[in-house]
């Protein structure tokens, strides 16, 4: 069990670092900085929509210091107060949009943000898909070899801070994985 457990893991969070893909099916837009995130520490009232808790909104205010951040042009969170809190002290326009619908606000960001910076707040069982639809990858590896097949990936109830850019430029894709350091600390390290 405790091998399955750490096949699970692994394959569960698994993201390449700093890749360089070809664009192969990239039309329209050719240059995007995208910048995703689930929304910071909730607070556990027992609620459909809690809001943040107090760590979870310092954390909003230290992930808006981030000089990483310092360049948004836009903001879209899902229409719950924790992800828009998560947003609340980044300077950027900032509209809602619908989470079960990632291909469409793909298209709003290509369309209406080509060439910006763009920041997107969602949840656990969101982020891998936002990632994938903005053209990221996630792998499945064990034993140092590749599965070759695409993972259902979500990230755990207690990933906070995990921080997924996807850039489109110069015809090439680059992914990044960046993490905000437990206890609120404003350093960004890039994710090993």
């Amino acid at each position: 069990m405790r091998f399955l457990t750490a096949i699970i893991a692994t394959a569960a969070f698994t993201f390449i670092d700093t890749s360089v893909q070809a664009a192969g099916e990239f039309n329209g837009c050719k240059d995007y900085d995208v910048f995703i995130l689930r929304h910071l520490e909730k607070d556990n009232d027992g609620t459909k929509d809690p809001s943040l808790s107090k760590l979870g909104k310092e954390n909003a205010k230290k992930l808006a210091e981030l000089t990483l951040f310092s360049n948004i042009d836009h903001a879209f969170y899902t229409p719950y107060k924790r992800t828009y809190e998560t947003l609340e002290f980044i300077e950027a326009e900032k509209n809602v949009y619908d989470p079960s619908q990632p291909q469409q606000l793909v298209r709003k960001v290509k369309d209406e943000h080509c060439g910006e910076t763009v920041v997107i707040v969602g949840h656990s069982n969101t982020v891998p898909d936002l990632v994938s639809a903005f053209g990221g990858a996630f792998t499945v590896s064990y034993a140092g070899k590749s599965l070759g097949q695409t993972p259902s990936v979500s990230l755990s109830e207690k990933d906070y801070g995990s921080i997924f850019r996807v850039t489109f430029h110069n015809e090439r894709l680059h992914q990044q994985l960046y993490q905000l350091n437990p206890k609120g600390q404003t350093k960004v390290q890039l994710r090993k």
